[in-house]
């Protein structure tokens, strides 16, 4: 749900961004054709572009303390193991109204839409049809405007003129032909999916009005047919279209398509303006989908490293990895969870040894006996590279201390949440949690 939050985020941005433009620099232009593709365009794009990420190579500075520091946070988070259950119930629970709400948006609007195709579908068998060129009309008894669905016309002639009926069925026609009944079910249908995003509704209307001046300017041909046009439209302005997925004759647009009609053509030149949003649209895409990779340098990569860590604990009889790195069922909560790290099992006081050379970063002096990850060292290695030791019994080192591979740092007890004595161990390596076997031979302390 997060993932779908962060796209839905990323994508409203995106569509703010066209619509934005689409107000300020071509909403009053004549170029309604160029109009209608552009909107829909800009729904497309903004659909795609937030799954698009950019990535910048570069080479990666030293920032040795300020990886440790990170290390040391986020091995923070990690202590309140024993003490989360009702957070992440909180969290359980936020998500789960999250979805649920999302869920029922959905349900009503995809419900909504269900029904108003069930009813156009509904009318056209309960209602006599006249076929007139690629037309299908409707004739209703009821006393209101016009409107259409594809190549469905459905109206009530004996309420008009004889010119009217002239200009509304021209006017329709423009509507069937191009198509505008299938841009209106895509934009209902993403309503559906994102109903919690206000811009989708302002490209919805915008697109209603453009439809409206397409048929317009097809249906107004010169000075005389556009005052008669404009009569007819005023005659209308009281009737109400029924379904959001039909076009109306009639909209509440009629004063908006009056001053349209009455517009000198816009020059063909300011399709030019479109190249404007070039630019804008560059510069959103690198903020909201940039990343970065760093480039390989063979004193930073793992498998260069190798053979300078060593394990931490020597193979024994009774030594062996009781819970490898990865998903795993938690001992104690008894349930899957992420492990960070890897456990090594080993009789109480066995010696833990440093995997590196490095730095004495933290110590944890004032644990609390059987909670969390009880004693534990954080050694800083060269290469933004620090190891994590857990659930000592005592320790052999102190605050700040230089140590060489294999010195003996500590030995294996049980003073964090435990169900017997074991080393838990982790890597990190630039701030992230790595596997320790893909930095360790640990093939020795595998079970046979």
């Amino acid at each position: 749900m997060i993932d779908f939050i962060l796209y839905s985020i990323k994508s409203g941005l995106y569509l703010a961004i066209f619509y934005g433009f689409y107000q300020l620099v071509l909403a009053k232009e004549t170029h309604v054709k160029r109009n209608r593709v552009y909107l829909l365009t800009a729904i497309l794009f903004s659909l795609v572009l937030p799954s698009i990420s950019f990535t910048i190579e570069h080479e990666e500075l030293a920032k040795v303390n300020q990886v440790v520091w990170e290390f040391e946070n986020s091995i923070e988070d990690q202590l309140i193991i024993g003490e989360s259950d009702s957070s992440q119930k909180i969290i359980f629970d936020s998500g789960f109204w999250m979805t649920l709400l999302y869920s029922l948006g959905v349900l009503t609007i995809l419900g909504r839409f269900i029904l108003n195709l069930v009813s156009i579908f509904k009318i056209i068998r309960a209602n006599e049809i006249k076929k007139e060129g690629d037309l299908n009309l409707i004739y209703l008894e009821q006393a209101h405007s016009p409107y259409s669905f594809f190549n469905y016309v459905f109206w009530n002639p004996s309420i008009l003129s004889k010119t009217e009926n002239k200009q509304i069925l021209l006017h329709e026609s423009i509507h069937s032909k191009q198509l505008h009944s299938i841009d209106l079910l895509i934009i209902e249908l993403l309503k559906a999916f994102f109903w919690f995003n206000p811009i989708i509704y302002l490209v919805k209307n915008a697109l209603v009005e453009v439809h409206e001046y397409c048929a317009d300017q097809a249906c107004v041909i010169n000075d005389t047919n556009k005052i008669s046009y404009q009569k007819c439209l005023v005659q209308h302005i009281e009737s109400r279209m029924n379904f959001n997925l039909t076009s109306a004759f009639k909209s509440s647009l009629t004063l908006k398509r009056i001053k349209m009609i009455k517009k000198s053509n816009t020059s063909v030149w300011a399709h030019l303006k479109l190249i404007l949003i070039l630019p804008v649209l560059i510069i959103s895409m690198l903020s909201f989908d940039y990343s970065e990779i760093k480039a390989d340098d063979p004193e930073m990569n793992i498998s260069s490293n190798r053979e300078s860590f060593s394990s931490p604990i020597k193979p024994a009889e009774k030594v062996w990895i009781s819970s490898p790195y990865g998903e795993r069922m938690h001992p104690i909560k008894k349930k899957k969870l992420f492990h960070a790290g890897l456990d090594i099992a080993a009789p109480k006081g066995t010696p833990i040894y440093a995997v590196a050379d490095g730095l004495i970063k933290k110590l944890q002096a004032n644990h609390v006996e059987g909670k969390a990850y009880g004693r534990f060292i954080i050694i800083q290695h060269d290469g933004d590279i620090a190891s994590l030791y857990s659930q000592l019994d005592a320790y052999s080192v102190e605050l700040g201390e230089q140590v060489k591979k294999g010195d003996v740092i500590g030995f294996v007890g049980t003073s964090g949440i435990s169900t017997g004595p074991h080393l838990h161990f982790e890597i990190k390596k630039n701030g992230a949690n790595i596997n320790p076997a893909d930095l360790i031979d640990l093939t020795s302390l595998k079970r046979k």
